[in-house]
């Protein structure tokens, strides 16, 4: 059976409406053929309810991403009873009238820089049940006592106005305070001294989220799910590895470019970076050229079955027989993906 590709564009949230400067950014052949020729469907929940419905066992379904994750990468000691919370060290700023996460706001901290961020966070929260845990991922995990709040997805927030992002709940107060505490404790921390020495964006906040319940799965998802094929995982992110990781399946670096596979295990699901200090067009053309590009020629040489691409919160379905659909125009695609 001819294998899948399934590219996650990690973190990406389009605008929108397109940007004024948008017409002079570089058309993508490949992107714009993938986006005007396959079947498109929404996807509401976001990617990771996508993956869920596609690849998780009953018992994970049920389960907050941050939940999930714990699991995935268990601590060394017991957090019996413990909640927990995706912690994404983020950067934001103090606009004209609103405090705004920076468009590369999202930071990857080294190992050792959030080994000891936890440490001292640990240190000065000894008595509290509030603990943070470094897993070697973006994101750390906050654990704490059972509390009815949390964040959405801090990628909603890039380049926007903070208030939309804050927890909420019917404890959500409490996990705002807590937000506010951790803001004053890194200002002026010498971790964030050493970064802005080395021209870095320093970490303002800790973003608390995917402590929510998921969205219940319709039967059609649920049917779909049963019928997914096996695939490795090519990438980084804290929830889908932790997925991966405990239904014992393949997970793998994210390669340089695209390259058809064989095997029981052909099939791919490859979280996509978007976000960086650099401008993420760059990512664009780099999935241009690198994956999308040799994946529609192994598409019409049926060494692939389909491509598929999440982003935000819709999912396009490309098939080879989806390549005659030659009456579709193809806009920018930086229009499409708005």
């Amino acid at each position: 059976m001819a294998s899948q590709l399934i590219l996650i564009l990690r973190d990406f949230l389009p605008a929108e409406e397109a940007s004024a400067t948008a017409s002079m950014l570089p058309r993508l052949p490949a992107l714009e053929t993938l986006l005007a020729s396959a079947d498109r469907v929404p996807m509401p929940h976001g990617w990771r309810c996508e993956l869920s419905a596609r690849f998780a066992t009953a018992a994970l379904a049920g389960l907050p991403p941050a939940a999930v994750a714990a699991l995935g990468f268990p601590a060394a000691d017991s957090e019996t009873g413990m909640q927990h919370w995706l912690a994404t060290p983020v950067h934001y700023f103090a606009g004209l009238d609103s405090v705004q996460l920076h468009s590369a706001g999202l930071l990857e901290l080294p190992a050792p820089t959030q080994a000891a961020l936890a440490q001292e966070f640990n240190a000065e929260y000894a008595g509290t049940s509030w603990r943070l845990r470094p897993v070697g991922r973006r994101e750390l995990l906050l654990s704490g006592a059972p509390l009815a709040a949390s964040s959405p997805d801090p990628a909603a927030s890039l380049g926007a106005d903070l208030r939309a992002g804050l927890p909420q709940g019917p404890a959500g107060a409490t996990l705002r305070r807590l937000g506010v505490e951790i803001e004053m404790w890194l200002h002026e921390h010498r971790i964030n001294r050493e970064r802005q020495a080395r021209g870095e964006l320093p970490v303002t906040g800790l973003w608390l989220w995917g402590a929510s319940a998921p969205v219940t799965l319709s039967a059609h998802a649920r049917a779909r799910a049963r019928r997914a094929p096996r695939a490795r995982l090519l990438g980084e992110e804290l929830y889908a590895e932790a997925l991966w990781r405990l239904r014992g399946a393949s997970i793998a670096p994210l390669p340089e470019r695209f390259e058809p596979q064989s095997g029981a295990d052909a099939s791919s699901v490859v979280l996509f970076p978007t976000v960086s200090a650099e401008s993420p067009n760059r990512a664009f053309e780099h999935l241009e050229a690198q994956w999308l590009t040799p994946a529609l020629r192994a598409l019409r040489a049926r060494r692939l079955a389909a491509i598929e691409l999440l982003a935000g919160t819709r999912r396009w379905r490309l098939r080879g027989l989806h390549l005659a659909r030659f009456w579709r125009a193809r806009a920018p695609w930086w229009q499409a993906l708005a």
